[in-house]
């Protein structure tokens, strides 16, 4: 049976990342569907009801779920985390880098703009540095990561370089650019390392 609601937020979502949210025209993206405007506001009330959802479920799942395991692994936490940071690179290519991260640029276009963006964008970041600092904090614990290290200092640097490199990536086009940047985060971040 075909997923209308979930296909409506898709089409919307890669509207959003071509034009961000202010851009997006969703009587396009119906028209685009084949779908009819009654078959959107069946699910949605209107387009920010379709940016919300959007962030809550599927931005929010997709980066909160790759942090989730970094304990688990069974490696150091800095190797989980630069596995980490190596498997969200390789969801960007040469020909997507030009879009950034969609997290990045909904934060930089509507947080300022709109309270429930702001909140639902928040919430993932700090879900984010969450599970980061206690994977660090673990670290500190065990005798793996220098004792003096500040583990909310260093996952804010995490999350600030990583949201960077797809910055210089995107204003660059350029995925080597992108890349040549978090191998340069993992490779400091290796000096924390004990």
């Amino acid at each position: 049976m075909l997923d209308t609601r979930g296909e409506i937020l898709q089409k919307n979502f890669e509207a959003m990342r071509l034009h961000g949210f202010q851009g997006l025209r969703t009587d396009k993206v119906i028209a685009q569907m084949g779908i009819t405007k009654g078959a959107f506001y069946h699910y949605f009330k209107d387009k920010l009801n379709v940016g919300y959802a959007v962030v809550d479920e599927l931005i929010a799942p997709s980066y909160i779920n790759t942090w989730k395991n970094l304990s688990t692994q069974g490696v150091h936490v800095i190797d989980a985390i630069s596995n980490t940071l190596r498997c969200i690179a390789g969801y960007s290519n040469q020909e997507t880098i030009h879009l950034g991260c969609p997290l990045n640029n909904l934060i930089q276009e509507m947080s300022p703009l709109d309270e429930g963006f702001n909140k639902r964008l928040s919430s993932i970041l700090n879900e984010e540095r969450k599970m980061i600092r206690q994977g660090i904090e673990g670290g500190i614990a065990d005798g793996t990561i220098l004792a003096d290290t500040d583990a909310d200092a260093l996952t804010l640097f995490i999350l600030a370089s990583l949201e960077g490199s797809y910055a210089i990536g995107k204003s660059f086009n350029s995925y080597s650019k992108f890349i040549v940047c978090v191998e340069q985060l993992i490779k400091i971040l290796n000096n924390y390392k004990q």
